[in-house]
């Protein structure tokens, strides 16, 4: 299995959004920047749901951050569904156990605070809000690994989480083998194109001939 996530990763987020976009399947998540540019990360969904709502909303212990920082798994990816509120769900103490205890990246479409140390924890994190807004009382965490829906992605436990600088994608457990396959042809292709193209190639010209070369050698693109 580590072995396809690695597959998704180095095929990038775009890609395999593409994928996904000839198989029809929606699962691309826009609007959440990385904290650290340059990172890129493939694993299995931890999920959480959050309930959100202003100051005093909630008991205090509502705000469970453990149930997600200290119980998910190496190599999983904490997505966070909050509805997108500009309130944190967690924060750089947080994110750094979570490292520590191997957790690939965190996808939160809501806040984090301690935006500044974020990036100490050494992993991916992608936020739609950067916040210093505490979620103490203002949040409560209804339940881990239940389905979840991100930036209008329905996102399930064990789907596989793709993301780097361009975007995330979502790819259901279900579909693994066949958009890792397709993935890796279209990167493969991709990557003669980009040298026939640094030789002198038009665009057109060197996808087409990109595309003929990998198919002698692979076959042909099926979905």
């Amino acid at each position: 299995m580590h072995d396809i996530h690695e597959r998704l990763r180095s095929a990038g987020a775009s890609t395999v959004c593409a994928v996904l976009d000839m198989l029809g399947v929606a699962g691309t998540i826009t609007g959440l920047p990385a904290i650290r540019p340059g990172a890129s990360f493939a694993g299995p969904a931890f999920t959480v749901q959050a309930s959100t709502g202003p100051l005093g909303t909630y008991d205090p212990g509502d705000f469970d951050i453990a149930r997600y920082a200290d119980h998910a798994g190496a190599g999983q990816v904490i997505a966070i569904d909050a509805g997108g509120a500009r309130v944190s769900v967690a924060g750089g103490i947080a994110a750094l156990a979570s490292a520590r205890r191997g957790v690939a990246a965190w996808v939160v479409d809501g806040g984090m605070r301690d935006v500044d140390e974020l990036g100490e924890a050494g992993i991916p994190i992608h936020v739609r809000h950067g916040v210093a807004v505490t979620g103490r009382t203002r949040v409560r965490i209804e339940r881990v690994n239940g389905p979840i829906v991100i930036d209008g992605v329905a996102v399930e436990p064990k789907d596989v989480l793709v993301g780097d600088a361009s975007g995330i994608a979502c790819v259901p457990a279900q579909r693994l083998d066949r958009v890792a396959a397709m993935a890796g042809w279209v990167a493969g292709r991709d990557r003669i194109a980009g040298r026939l193209v640094r030789e002198g190639l038009s665009f057109s010209r060197a996808f087409k001939e990109a595309t003929a070369e990998y198919a002698a050698l692979h076959g042909p693109l099926e979905n």
